[in-house]
C-alpha cells in the first residue's frame, strides 16, 4: 500500500481517538466530582480526598492517563489535518498542545498515583504537607503545571478555531471547545463540571468528525492506490 492510500487510515485512527479521548476525558471529569465533590483547600488535603474512596480515585486516575494517551495521536491527527491549509497556525497551537499533552500524561499519572499510594498506605495530610509544599514551590514543578494548563488551553484552541478556518469543522467546535475551557478554569462544583464534560466531549468528537476522511476522498484515493498496484 502506498503513501496515498495509507493516509486515510491514519486520519480515521486519529479521528477515532480524538472521540475516544474526548468522551474519556469527560467520564474522567464527571466521575471525579460526583465521587469527590468538595474543593480542595491545599495539595496535601489530596491525601485525605484519596482515602475517603481509595477505589474510585484509583479508577478516576486511569481514566483521565487513558484519555490523555488518546489525545496524543489525536492531536497529531488534527495537526497534519490542519497544516495541509493553514501550515502556521497548525505550528503554532502543535507547539502548545503536544508538550502540554506529555505533560498531563506524565504530571497526572504520578499526581493521582503519589496520593493514592500515600492514601493506600495511612498517611495523613499533616505528615506529607512539608513535602507537598516543596513541590509546589519548585520552579520545575510549576513550569510543568503551567506548560499543562496553559498549553493545552491555548493549543487545543488554535487548532480548533484553525480547523474552523481550514474548513474542517462548523464554528459552534471551537466555540464550544472555548466555553468548556474557560468554565473549567473559573469555576468550583459539580454542576459546571459536569457542564464542562458536556461541552469538551461534544467539541472534542467535533473536531474528530472534521478529520475523519471523507468518503469521496477516501474512494478517490483507495481508486489511486488500486491504479499504482496494477
Amino acid at each position: 500500500m502506498d503513501d496515498q492510500a495509507a493516509r486515510p487510515y491514519g486520519r480515521r485512527f486519529a479521528a477515532i481517538a480524538m472521540a475516544g479521548g474526548g468522551v474519556l476525558y469527560a467520564v474522567a471529569n464527571a466521575f471525579y466530582w460526583v465521587m469527590f465533590p468538595d474543593e480542595v483547600s491545599e495539595t496535601a488535603a489530596n491525601v485525605d480526598v484519596a482515602a475517603s474512596d481509595l477505589g474510585a480515585w484509583r479508577v478516576e486516575t486511569i481514566l483521565f492517563a487513558l484519555a490523555h494517551l488518546l489525545l496524543l495521536p489525536a492531536v497529531a491527527g488534527l495537526i497534519v489535518a490542519v497544516g495541509r491549509r493553514r501550515r502556521l497556525v497548525a505550528t503554532i497551537g502543535g507547539a502548545f498542545a503536544v508538550p502540554a499533552l506529555y505533560f498531563s500524561a506524565i504530571h497526572l499519572w504520578h499526581y493521582n498515583a503519589f496520593f493514592g499510594a500515600l492514601a493506600g498506605g495511612g498517611v495523613k495530610a499533616e505528615a506529607v504537607r512539608p513535602v507537598v509544599d516543596a513541590l509546589d514551590e519548585d520552579p520545575l514543578v510549576m513550569a510543568s503545571f503551567a506548560v499543562w494548563i496553559l498549553g493545552w488551553m491555548i493549543g487545543l484552541l488554535v487548532l480548533a478555531f484553525g480547523a474552523w478556518r481550514a474548513g474542517l469543522v462548523s464554528l459552534w467546535v471551537p466555540l464550544v471547545l472555548t466555553g468548556g475551557q474557560v468554565l473549567d478554569f473559573v469555576s468550583n462544583g459539580v454542576a459546571p463540571k459536569l457542564a464542562v464534560s458536556v461541552l469538551m466531549a461534544a467539541g472534542l468528537i467535533g473536531l474528530a468528525r472534521g478529520i475523519r476522511p471523507r468518503r469521496v476522498e477516501s474512494a478517490a484515493t483507495a481508486a489511486h492506490g488500486t491504479e499504482i498496484t496494477r
